[in-house]
């Protein structure tokens, strides 16, 4: 027992030599603690290069768990931005495609459909493609007013619609629904201004730059007194829209007519209209209508040779085409326009030269087709107000709405060249008629050509004269 007692206490002395040793051996292999240095280093460390390093302590490699706390070696690497989505802007067409004045209105549903290719092909605003959507309104207001909610549906930022009645009923829905309406422009649905433009004069303006023709020719003509205007024009809201600029006449001197007015956009007879215009002794005859009435004013003029004492004046962009000179041939020798665009054969014009070529491309032939051409450059201020938002206003494309269009144009359209086929077009807040001039021209030989320069029309609309 004694014996087993000390070798056990031997044992057990032995152990604790053992630890006692490996206890000293372990505290003489650790490292000193790091010191923070005395002094700061005398040069910053690069932006790209390796990170200061303590000579002391740190090794010549970072290693991999110290990734995270030290910089790379070389200089980080942009993320790439994603690309950007194509942005589709919708612009919904109202129009009538197989009534009444589909024939008007189809050459200017081509002319919306032809800029908004032609803006697709050239990328004419980048990473934004623009879609038409057209509807039959079937010259209906009824149909009208529904062709506006099927657009709202479809998302449209943009709507023309073509009849002028249902734009009276939409005007407070425009700017209800933030959608911008392009349209014909009738001076109640653009007075007083709201959320509808129209890229040419208004129809009131337009008939008092007429006015302002008759003075300066009766003038020019040395006659004595006053001269007699009589209105000839469709019984419509449409057609009574030149009339309300008549008390402009009346300030010049001009002495108005009663007005005379025929039932449909296609009269088949007005010779009893003309027959107590000519009793009354009018020295002109002046009428807002589509191509077909006008040239039936013109060849019920010619078969009672009126032309010989009277001048028959046009005025608003729907009557001025390669038709009229096909339907009423040399009864419509003589007569003159008064139009916001220029005539298809002045083709030294850039604009005009343009137009051309995309009629030619995508219609197989150039006509000289005023209703085209208004469609053609609705369509481009539509581009160039969604351009000048991005790139003035800094709206994203996928940002871009009607809310967006419509500062655009107000803010940004302002002494837009158009290269010709338009005077200067400028948008106003006081003033959505975006084309404040016009030209006049005369038919001579089958084609309208220029007889003056652009003119600036006088803006004469009375909100009180809107009431009637």
């Amino acid at each position: 027992m004694l014996k087993r007692r000390k070798s056990t206490l031997r044992l057990a002395s032995l152990v604790g030599v053992v630890l006692a040793l490996v206890l000293v051996l372990s505290a003489c292999q650790q490292p000193a603690p790091t010191q923070a240095p005395t002094q700061a280093p005398t040069q910053a460390p690069a932006a790209t290069g390796a990170p200061t390093v303590k000579a002391t302590s740190a090794p010549t490699t970072a290693p991999a768990t110290a990734k995270a706390t030290t910089a790379p070696t070389t200089a980080p690497q942009a993320t790439p931005k994603p690309v950007a989505k194509p942005v589709t802007i919708r612009v919904g067409l109202v129009t009538d495609l197989t009534g009444m004045t589909a024939t008007t209105a189809i050459g200017e549903l081509w002319g919306w459909e032809d800029a908004a290719k032609w803006s697709n092909e050239t990328n004419y605003v980048p990473g934004v493609t623009f879609e038409t959507i057209s509807y039959d309104n079937r010259f209906d207001v009824g149909r009208s007013l529904s062709g506006y909610e099927l657009m709202k549906t479809r998302g449209v930022s943009v709507v023309h619609m073509q009849m002028t009645g249902a734009n009276y009923a939409l005007k407070p829905k425009y700017a209800q629904d933030k959608i911008v309406a392009i349209i014909p422009p009738a001076p109640k649905a653009l007075e007083p201004p709201g959320w509808a433009f129209a890229a040419d004069l208004s129809y009131a303006d337009t008939s008092a730059a007429a006015y302002d023709f008759i003075i300066k020719d009766w003038k020019a003509s040395g006659k004595a007194g006053k001269p007699k205007m009589g209105w000839l024009t469709w019984d419509a809201d449409y057609g009574y829209s030149g009339l309300i600029a008549n008390w402009y006449a009346a300030e010049l001197g001009i002495d108005v007519l009663a007005t005379e007015l025929y039932p449909s956009p296609a009269p088949k007879d007005v010779t009893a209209q003309l027959l107590r215009l000519r009793d009354k002794g009018a020295d002109y005859v002046i009428s807002l209508g589509p191509d077909v009435a006008w040239s039936q004013i013109l060849n019920d003029a010619g078969k009672l040779k009126l032309q010989q004492t009277m001048k028959f004046i046009g005025v608003a962009n729907v009557i001025f085409s390669t038709d009229l000179a096909r339907l009423a041939q040399e009864n419509a020798e003589g007569s003159y326009l008064l139009m916001s665009y220029s005539s298809m054969y002045e083709d030294t014009l850039p604009g005009v030269k343009l137009l051309r070529q995309m009629q030619e491309k995508y219609r197989g032939e150039w006509r000289d087709n005023l209703p085209s051409t208004r469609g053609w450059l609705s369509m481009r201020m539509v581009e160039e107000a969604v351009k000048r938002a991005i790139d003035v206003d800094k709206v994203a494309p996928d940002a871009i709405n009607g809310e967006a269009i419509y500062k655009s144009l107000e803010k940004n359209i302002k002494n837009w060249d158009t290269g010709g086929l338009s005077g200067p077009m400028t948008v106003a807040p006081d003033n959505h008629s975006a084309a404040p001039m016009g030209k006049g021209f005369q038919m001579k030989g089958g084609k309208h050509l220029p007889i003056s320069d652009w003119v600036k029309a006088p803006h004469i609309t009375r909100f009180e004269d809107l009431k009637k």
